[in-house]
């Protein structure tokens, strides 16, 4: 077996323990400087056992090659970025990463035909720079899973005096208070943003949460605000030039807020909200 083959095993080896690691090593602190320095361990013991061509130095560059990878083709996406598509879509690309890692290191650093190792690492950067192309399909693949997986309503706004701009993702362990998303939207006449949160409507109610704005990372501190009731399960909250209106629609806790749009257009914006895709919301993108 050549050594560009045996080095495309030890990659795909590498790439599958990544995946392990990330499934079920720490999830302290410590889990992030494991995944990143594991690799190099392993390259060692993987490249001397099947005689890799200076085995040393192979494992020493190709989780190098691996991180530009990450940072050049896939654009800075994460091992959780890359594991919310799935585990055997997330593995098989880390697999993929893996290999391409080694080959290139390999083919950098043995001796032997120079035109072989040139047109494999020709090919090698070709291959990633499609894939660069196709990032943004994978980080969207990557989201509308999440928002699938979230349990949260899915709920956009069916005006055409607004586009959206961008979503925020206000879900999972490191994030605190009750789950939501946030997605911001532009009036198209002059451009001024209004934001939309959605959550479980069993979070609390209209009122509840005009008294103590929900989502959390929505409040303001030292700020305060006064609340008022203008129809059923409509509570509309006043924070200086701010303007917040939450209800309850369906299954989902609201809370629409601008400080520029008025009190009237953010009223106006709640007959229009409608029930919306995961795929259509991942598409808008994250901020």
């Amino acid at each position: 077996m050549s050594a560009l083959c045996r080095a495309a095993i030890v990659g795909i080896a590498i790439g599958l323990m990544e995946v392990l690691v990330h499934l079920y090593g720490p999830e302290d602190d410590t889990g992030a400087p494991l995944l990143l320095l594991a690799p190099f361990p392993a390259g060692l013991l993987l490249g001397w056992l099947v005689r890799l061509p200076r085995w040393w130095l192979v494992a020493v560059v190709a989780p190098f090659v691996n991180i530009a990878i990450l940072v050049l083709a896939l654009r800075g996406l994460t091992i959780p970025d890359l594991m919310d598509l799935g585990v055997p879509s997330g593995s098989l690309i880390f697999a993929a990463v893996g290999a391409g890692g080694h080959v290139a290191a390999t083919a950098m650093v043995m001796q032997g035909d120079r035109l072989l190792r040139l047109s494999v690492l020709g090919a090698l950067i070709v291959a990633f720079a499609g894939v660069a192309g196709s990032s943004d399909e994978i980080s969207e693949a990557a989201r509308e899973r999440r928002l699938v997986r979230s349990g949260l309503p899915l709920i956009g706004l069916g005006s055409q005096q607004y586009r959206p701009v961008h979503l925020t993702e206000w879900f999972g362990e490191v994030e605190e208070g009750p789950p939501s998303i946030g997605i911001y939207y532009a009036r198209l006449r002059d451009q001024v943003e209004i934001e939309l949160y959605v959550m479980l409507a069993t979070i609390a109610s209209p009122k509840a949460a005009c008294a103590e704005p929900v989502p959390y990372v929505t409040q303001l501190a030292d700020v305060t605000g006064s609340c008022r009731q203008v129809s059923t399960d409509v509570w509309v909250r006043t924070e200086g030039t701010l303007t917040r209106v939450f209800a309850k629609r369906g299954s989902a806790l609201v809370q629409v807020a601008s400080d520029k749009v008025s009190e009237v257009d953010l009223l106006a914006v709640l007959p229009t909200l409608r029930p919306a895709t995961a795929k259509e919301l991942a598409g808008i993108g994250e901020i």
